[in-house]
């Protein structure tokens, strides 16, 4: 019995580090807040930024302006007034030259 308890103790030790390395580029969260500024959309999630984006402005993350479909659902989501009910994954590339961090895409998480 002692010998099964050891290994499942080592397993999850083994496994607790592969969800850490996953978070890195993503965040699973709602939106709270949105804001537009020229052709691009800002948003910031209830549960924070990905480990990528550390040291955006704010907080904010922008959907470039050459993501049409992403704007879209958000604003979508926003005019529906269901933007705070629906789950979402957010998918980063990281802070790009003006230092906020950049979506490269969105995935209803429900």
């Amino acid at each position: 019995m002692k010998n099964i308890g050891k290994a499942l103790l080592a397993a999850c030790l083994v496994a607790a580090p592969l969800s850490i390395h996953a978070a890195p580029t993503y965040m699973s969260g709602r939106i709270v807040n949105i804001s537009f500024a020229g052709d691009s959309i800002f948003i910031m999630l209830d549960t924070g930024l990905p480990d990528n984006c550390a040291g955006t402005p704010f907080g904010w993350m922008v959907i470039p302006s050459g993501a049409k479909a992403m704007q879209a659902f958000v604003v979508g989501l926003r005019l529906s007034g269901n933007v705070r009910d629906i789950p979402v994954a957010v998918y980063t590339s990281g802070r790009d030259n003006t230092g906020y961090c950049q979506i490269s895409q969105i995935d209803p998480d429900d």
